[in-house]
């Protein structure tokens, strides 16, 4: 049909994506450094959010996947998110703001859990369903071919939206909450992340 969009292909990385490192390194920025990302961090966070010798590294990274959008048309790429194993994963502290307390237990073994990053959406292309389509292979990815029965994302706490839409996608608050790893690059020092978990399968 005439204006209708060309399919959202959503693959993991390989080398071969390097050809077209400086466009991914392009789309990830404008996600969270621009005014109109719907992932954006621009009036929380300073500085770029990946360097470009950065993403490199990270997409030749197959311990933590990265998976690819791409406009099966055009070939170009929309978005990104990559799947981090959580026994690999940073210790941010807890946040201790305000009198929190985290009273969640996790009782599941870290190498069963894996934790979603680097969500990006083209500020341009976001009416396409790319952000769920994104998440819901990486979460297919996280249970087939990594056997892991848990998945877990960080989201900015002052972006109430975006953990809504998590929420709608099977996400749990548990009221956990961590700090932000690098007090230094936000505009507000009360920054910190809402953990969100979900279940893949019981056991």
């Amino acid at each position: 049909m005439p204006g209708e969009k060309a399919p959202i292909t959503v693959r993991v990385a390989s080398e071969d994506d390097l050809k077209q490192l400086k466009q991914i390194h392009t789309v990830i920025n404008k996600a969270y450094r621009s005014e109109g990302g719907w992932t954006t961090e621009a009036h929380l966070v300073k500085e770029e959010r990946i360097t470009l010798q950065e993403l490199e590294a990270t997409l030749l990274d197959t311990v933590n996947p990265v998976l690819l959008a791409y406009d099966s048309e055009t070939n170009l790429p929309l978005g990104t998110l990559q799947i981090e194993t959580y026994e690999h994963y940073p210790d941010f502290g807890v946040f201790t703001g305000n009198g929190h307390t985290n009273t969640y237990v996790d009782t599941v073994p870290k190498e069963k859990q894996a934790v979603l990053g680097l969500f990006s959406v083209h500020p341009e292309q976001q009416s396409r369903g790319i952000g769920r389509k994104l998440v819901e292979a990486a979460l297919q990815h996280i249970e087939s071919a990594m056997d892991r029965t848990h998945a877990m994302v960080y989201v900015i706490v002052q972006r109430p939206e975006l953990i809504s839409w998590y929420t709608r996608l099977g996400f749990i608050d548990h009221g956990e909450k961590m700090q932000f790893p690098d007090a230094s690059r936000l505009k507000d020092p009360s920054i910190h992340f809402c953990v969100l978990r979900r279940p893949l399968r019981e056991n």
